[in-house]
């Protein structure tokens, strides 16, 4: 069973990796039969695989998670609380909305199994990427692509939230290429109102200043459907708003200047 996919792995015609880690949906069955018939696992990056199926196409390399972040979030550090807020929790006990998954909370041992049987090779693979990029180029960027619904405390009701953790992860002339390319075509945007998770910052620290790493969260109502999102599941979307969201952000995306070097 194939717990990622990585697309254009030996192709380097950007100095650019595209990662999609919350998207997936895949729960193993080990895992699904121990949680809550009433778990429902929300705040999932739904689509997104296929939203940005045109960077994949164009040449980009991209590393896709198939694993729901209820598994274990490859995008939050090892070394985090156990349990508690989903925020700061590589492996989750409640979902986003604080709902409990199990009955019997986890043990450590179980998820330290999580760790080593899922994150670590997900990571291995994404900084193997990376270090692959830098044999190439003099640097490389790390786009790491999310959604959400849920307003931010620190911002209000943007279409999209932009991170580099305050100036850390990238320069301010990559922020606000990404900033000005989503402006144009209408969205509105926010610089660092949230930090952004583990990934941009742990590989900001390993590889200094030849790694920039950007975080991109782009809001449900504007590519899934325009409506009220609460606690639940989704599987469906409104083809005609997703279509026009895909055009949007191909449109922004091929006019930026790391896909145009």
């Amino acid at each position: 069973m194939e717990y990622f996919t990585i697309l254009n792995e030996n192709t380097h015609q950007f100095p650019l990796v595209i990662d999609l880690p919350h998207s997936g949906t895949l729960v193993p069955p080990h895992i699904r039969s121990r949680m809550l018939d009433t778990a429902c696992l929300s705040n999932t990056d739904w689509f997104l695989p296929e939203l940005y199926d045109f960077l994949p196409a164009m040449g980009c390399t991209t590393i896709v998670n198939h694993l729901s972040r209820y598994v274990v979030d490859v995008n939050r550090p090892t070394g985090g609380a156990k349990d508690g807020d989903y925020r700061n929790t590589v492996v989750y006990q409640q979902n986003t909305q604080g709902s409990p998954l199990y009955a019997i909370p986890l043990e450590e041992k179980e998820i330290n199994e999580r760790i080593t049987q899922y994150y670590q090779p997900y990571h291995q693979a994404l900084e193997n990427l990376l270090r692959a990029k830098l044999q190439v180029f003099p640097s490389v960027l790390l786009l790491d692509l999310h959604s959400f619904f849920i307003n931010f405390a620190n911002g209000g009701n943007q279409d999209i939230y932009l991170s580099n953790r305050c100036g850390a992860t990238s320069s301010e002339q990559t922020l606000q290429a990404l900033h000005n390319g989503f402006e144009t075509q209408g969205y509105t945007v926010l610089d660092n109102a949230i930090l952004g998770g583990h990934s941009i910052h742990h590989y900001r620290k390993l590889f200094q200043e030849r790694f920039e790493g950007i975080l991109v969260e782009l809001r449900y109502t504007k590519y899934i459907e325009d409506r009220y999102f609460v606690e639940e599941e989704i599987t469906t979307r409104n083809e005609a708003l997703f279509k026009e969201a895909k055009r949007r952000l191909q449109t922004i995306f091929t006019q930026l200047p790391f896909l145009n070097g």
